[in-house]
Parts: C-alpha cells; structure tokens; sequence
C-alpha cells in the first residue's frame, strides 16, 4: 500500500497591475519559474486596483520590508507628490491611501506570507535572488 502526505504549498502573493510593464515582467519570471518548478509554491495574483491589500495585509507587508519606520517607501512617487515627513504616519493613514487612490501603491510586490518576507520587485530581476534567499530556487 502507498500513500501520499497531503503537503500544501507556500503561498506567494504578487501585488499586481495588469497594465504595468513592471508588473508583467515579474509575472513572466514567476511563471517560469512555477514551469521549472511546479510544487515551489502556490502564485496568488492580487490586482490591487480591483481589491487593495487590506490593513492587516498591508500591516504585515510593511513588517516583512522591514519600513515601519518610513511607511513612504511603499509608495510611489514618480510626481513628486509624497514629501519627506508628509506621507502616511500609521498603517491606518496608508490602508485608506492605498484605498482612495490605489495606484500610489509600489508595485509590484511580491509577498511570502508563510516565511514573512517581501520584496518590491523593481527591477522584476530582484525576484530570482528573492526566491533563491527563501529556498525555492537552487544556486
């Protein structure tokens, strides 16, 4: 008699924009690697601008980058509009930003909620050194 142990995967979480050249271009590597490696882990795919990351998500996604000193860091700022000192200065403030206006939000992220990590993954190529630190990929 054999039997298999029901093992469940990692979730990984990608904070994603569809129209986001960025956003794509990590996506594709993920795939790629999940071709390679089909049991690495479970892709959700988070479209932010449809369904924001919650307070809580946000919460521990800001903890696994380690900025809950400069919660401007999640942000994007390509206008200039978030100045030093006057962005965010709780979860709370950020969570009802991200909400009233989404794409303010870095992207993409991609988040390890099983091992607690995150990485803001500009330039997409930052994902294969995220995966290998986290045991996913080999050397």
């Amino acid at each position: 008699m054999s039997f298999r142990l029901n093992i469940a995967l990692p979730i990984l979480t990608l904070i994603y924009n569809p129209a986001c050249n960025k956003c794509n271009k990590t996506l594709s590597i993920l795939h790629k690697v999940l071709e390679q490696h089909p049991d690495a882990f479970k892709l959700d795919i988070l479209d932010y601008q449809k369904q924001p990351p919650t307070k809580d998500q946000l919460r521990n996604i800001v903890q696994y980058l380690n900025i809950e000193n400069d919660l401007n860091k999640i942000l994007r700022n390509e206008d200039g509009t978030v100045k030093e000192g006057t962005g965010p200065s709780s979860i709370q403030e950020l969570t009802n930003l991200v909400k009233e206006d989404p794409i303010k939000l870095q992207r993409p992220i991609l988040v390890d909620w099983d091992k607690g990590k995150a990485i803001i993954a500009r330039p997409a190529e930052k994902v294969d050194g995220f995966l290998k630190e986290l045991g996913y990929l080999k050397e």
